[in-house]
This record gives C-alpha cells, structure tokens and sequence, in this order.
C-alpha cells in the first residue's frame, strides 16, 4: 500500500514533496491518504484539494503545507482507538409512506429486495437497530409486530431517526436509496466511534444520579443508562453516528473521540504552529467550497463535527497563536458552551475572541479577514496522559497569569464552579474527598486539611451527597473564576488528630471524636468505663471494654462468697 498519494486531475502550482507519490489517473493499488475519492484508500483528504485550490500561499510554503496536512491524516490514522465491526444484513424493507411509491418499491424488487408499504397511521412504534428492526403495526383493534432489516420513510419522524438502519427518504432519488441499501447488506462494517474510562466516569456506580450528559446529547441510542441493579452506561457502536456530541458534554473526558484522541489532536495541533487554522468537520463540502484562504491559512480536517470541547479549542488556540475558525453549519450545545466559554476568556484578557464560528461561505470569508495572530497567546505543554479538566485549567491558568481577569459564565452543558466547606459543621470525615474521582477534593495529612481546586471540579455534586453532616458542604455552578488561586488547590478546613486519652496514639480529627462524644454521653453517663472510650483509639477501646469485663467478673465473684 502506498503511504500518501495526490491525484492531479487539476492544475496545481505547486511542487509537492518526494514523500507524496503524484498520479495522472486512477490506480488500483490502494493509499493510506489521498487527495479524491475515486482513488482507492483509507483516508479520504478533501481539504488538501481546497487548500491548494485557494490559497494565496507562495509555491514554496504550499509544498510545505501540503505534507502537514497529509501528515496529520496519516497520524490520526496511526493513533486511532476505532474498532472494527461487521454484521450481516438482510434484504427486508419496510416502506413508511403515505404517497404512492409504486416506482420505488418496484425498483425495490427488481434489486432483489422484500417490500412491505405501510401508511404512517399504521405504525405506533419502532425500535431497534439495522437488521433487527421492530415495527408495531396497527390492524383493526390488534397490533402486530414485523421485523425488518431496513426501514424506509417519507416524511420521517424524530424518534425513528434514533434507529440505525432507518433513513428519510423525503428528498433521495430512488437510485440513491438502492445505493444506501446496497452499501450496508449484505455486510454492514462500522466502527466505534468513542473510547470510555469508567473510573472517571462521573454516571457509573454512583449512588445517585449526577450526570449522564452523554445519554441526554446523543442523538440516537448509542449510549443509553443501566440503572437496574447499579448505574452503567450501556453503549451500541452500531447506532453510532459518530458526531462526537456526547464527548463535548462530558465534564470529566471518560469518553473520548476514537477517531482522534486527544493525544493525536495535540499532536496534529502543533503542527500547525504559526498558521491560522480553519476547522473542517466531514459534514461541510469543502471540496466544492469557493473561499479564498489567505496566506498562513491552513485547513484542520476533523471528522465529527460536535466532539470539540473547551479543551480541544484552547488547545489550537495556543498552538496557532491566532484566532481559529470553526467552520460548520451545526452548532452541538457542548460545541456552542464550549465556544462561549474560550471565548469569554480570550475577551476578558485579549480583547477579541478565539473562536470565530463560520456556518456559510460568506461568514467564512469574513472570518478569515478577521483572523490574526494575538501577542502572548501561544503556550506549549506537555498533554501526555492529562485528565481533560487539567489540560484546560492549566491552560487558561497561563492566561490570567497573576491578573484578576473577572469571571466566566458557564453553561448547563459545559459547567464549572465551586465547593465551599462550612467549617463549624464539618468533621473531616473525608467523605466528600471519597466522593470525588477527578482529585478536585484532596486529604492533605500534612496539616489534616481538605483542599479544593475549582479548575478541575466537575460539579457533578456527588461531594454533596456523600456528606454524612447537614449544611456542611455546598456546591455553586455557573461560573470560571479568572484569578490565580481558582488554578490550585486551596484549603477549605483543616484540624488538629487528637490523641489517645489511654495510648497517646492520634487516631482521629478533634472535630469528629468531639462530636462523637457529645452525641453518645447521655447514652454512657453513669458508666466511667464507656465514657473513657469515647476518647481512646480502637485498640484502647477494646481493652477498657475487657478490664471492665474482668472486674465486674471479679465483684460477682466475690459477692457469691
């Protein structure tokens, strides 16, 4: 297989690298990345074409420019977490349709496919996924159910569009729905779509409920809740759409992009060091995408278009130095906060935004002339096997520096905030700090101290919950605090251990044995020996407990001579 392959069926004025072998027509052998998707490989490129078609760079720099964005596809490609799969499907269609389609189900037949046509009154439900697919049928006063392979819709409603193996019809030729269902049968192949870490999941196992953003987001059933005996996520790969909603929402990065993780989007990110960086998701046709991309401009091909989070777009942002376009005309709710939120930050210190959203052409072109490189932005860090929250917080940390740059308004989908500790009602029982999986709450045994770092709070507020005292720990979400201490851990309360009455062991918080002992007197006055326990460690305890044993053992036998 050819690494890197450019098919020159346009004039191009530039000389490509020795790296990338150039073709005047179509070849069998199959590539890893290509310029046209009539070349047979595994990594179709559309914006190598749209960036030598229209950019003003000089011969030389498009050489250059040309390799990093082969180079980029070739490494995301390389650092994939996708996993393959494959089902076999049959040729079962059932036609949702209240206009004739005597032609398509025709041409339906004759490409040796079965045809059930029902009326949209006929149906009550649908679920499933593609080649098992269940509709409810309405008959008379019955209802029967009838499985297909396929479900066909004229004039699809949104519930059916959560099922894999159901497509709207409304504006496709017939030809093209022939060619939907030939593509997937008889073997559909797909791929996973997202990687998952339960340990910093902030839905698994929990208690109670907190976040499950994922599941809200997802715009079919690929990540549905398993709250039966303990909370799961449960996820079919197969329903997948690959968008990446659920990825932008996720407050903790348990769930990542498999596609392009975000070890290689940092990689490919400083690559694009001192260019302006246009971000392409799949969704936009630049291909056929007629802007003029000024010198320095360089296209970011992605594939899903809503798994960027705050933290991918700070990342590009101090890796280009200037502003980035984001170019697309869907605008997820993670993406959106996301923006808003870089974008609020970007003002209170520079003054213009980061992120520059282009949803058409004409915006496009007045983004670009509105992008520019900004004094003090860049920022490089090492990312290598750091938690999501804390690539951002170091980040935006570097921004404020030692200002106090105000606040930041976060959104229901991308949330931050604080954890107060009301210290006359805490005992340091260190449930909150139990409760916490992404380290924004820490035992300090040095001074016997709780810390907080706001940065890499999740609020998902399971601190709260666990708190076994009333009004001892609140949580307040809605905002980024832009001064130097919301980026460390700050001590909330702390307290001296207090020793053994018996052993001098410390063995306790002060707090938590003085309240123990406030709420068990009244049950032990009278009895010196319990009343002792209530300040001895657990060895003590139980040999004050055996003394008395042994003495009251003592009396009753002295008593009985």
């Amino acid at each position: 297989m050819k690494e890197f392959v450019f098919l020159k069926d346009y004039d191009v004025d530039a000389v490509l690298s020795d790296d990338i072998d150039v073709i005047t027509s179509i070849e069998e052998e199959r590539a890893l990345v290509s310029n046209s998707s009539k070349q047979n490989t595994e990594v179709y490129a559309p914006e190598i074409n749209f960036y030598l078609k229209h950019s003003k760079d000089n011969i030389l720099d498009k050489a250059k420019n040309v390799s990093i964005l082969y180079e980029a596809r070739a490494h995301c490609f390389d650092q994939a977490r996708d996993i393959d799969y494959q089902k076999e499907i049959g040729r079962n269609v059932i036609l949702i349709s209240d206009n004739n389609k005597d032609e398509l189900i025709k041409d339906l037949k004759e490409a040796e496919y079965k045809v059930i046509h029902l009326n949209h009154n006929e149906v009550k439900f649908l679920y499933g996924e593609i080649g098992d697919l269940f509709v409810t049928i309405l008959r008379e006063n019955d209802e029967i159910e009838v499985e297909a392979d396929f479900v066909l819709v004229d004039g699809i409603k949104d519930y059916m569009l959560r099922q894999s193996g159901t497509l709207d019809i409304t504006h496709f030729l017939n030809d093209e729905v022939i060619e939907y269902l030939n593509q997937r049968s008889p073997i559909h192949k797909y791929k996973s779509a997202i990687t998952y870490d339960s340990t910093i999941c902030q839905y698994h196992e929990r208690r109670t409920e907190h976040c499950s953003k994922c599941v809200d987001v997802c715009p079919t059933v690929a990540i549905l809740k398993d709250d039966e005996v303990k909370r799961h996520l449960v996820f079919s790969h197969i329903d997948c759409i690959e968008c990446g909603g659920c990825i932008s929402v996720c407050p903790s990065g348990a769930l990542d992009y498999a596609k392009m993780p975000r070890n290689a989007f940092y990689e490919i990110a400083k690559m694009y060091e001192d260019k302006k960086i246009v971000i392409t998701p799949r969704i936009m046709d630049i291909e056929n995408c007629d802007v003029e991309l000024p010198e320095g401009v360089l296209p970011f091909a992605i594939e899903g278009e809503k798994f960027l989070s705050e933290t991918h777009f700070m990342t590009l942002l101090q890796s280009s130095g200037a502003n980035v376009i984001y170019y697309s005309d869907i605008m997820a709710p993670g993406v959106k906060e996301s923006i808003s939120l870089v974008n609020q930050i970007m003002q209170a210190k520079f003054g213009v935004d980061g992120v520059l959203v282009a949803e058409d052409e004409i915006e496009l072109r007045r983004a670009l002339q509105n992008s520019k490189f900004i004094v003090g932005l860049k920022y490089e860090m090492s990312e290598y096997a750091t938690p999501k929250r804390e690539i951002f917080a170091k980040r935006v940390a570097h921004i404020v520096g030692n200002d106090d740059l105000g606040v930041a308004k976060s959104g229901d989908w991308v949330r931050y905030g604080k954890v107060e500790i009301f210290e006359n009602n805490c005992t340091l029982c260190l449930s909150c700090v139990g409760a916490c999986n992404v380290g924004a709450l820490v035992a300090d045994k040095t001074n016997n101290s709780i810390k907080f770092n706001a940065s890499i709070c999740t609020t998902c507020g399971y601190c709260e919950a666990s708190c076994a005292e009333k009004d001892a720990i609140k949580l307040t979400r809605g905002e980024m605090r832009l001064e130097p201490t919301y980026f460390e851990h700050q001590e909330l309360v702390k307290d001296t251990l207090f020793a053994c009455i018996e052993c001098g062991k410390e063995f306790a918080t002060s707090k938590a044995v003085t309240k123990i002992a406030t709420m068990m007197t009244p049950f032990f006055e009278g009895d010196p020996h319990k009343m002792k326990t209530l300040y001895c460690c657990a060895d003590c305890k139980a040999k004050i407990m055996v003394q008395k044993q042994l003495e009251e053992t003592r009396k009753f036998k002295e008593e009985l001579k």
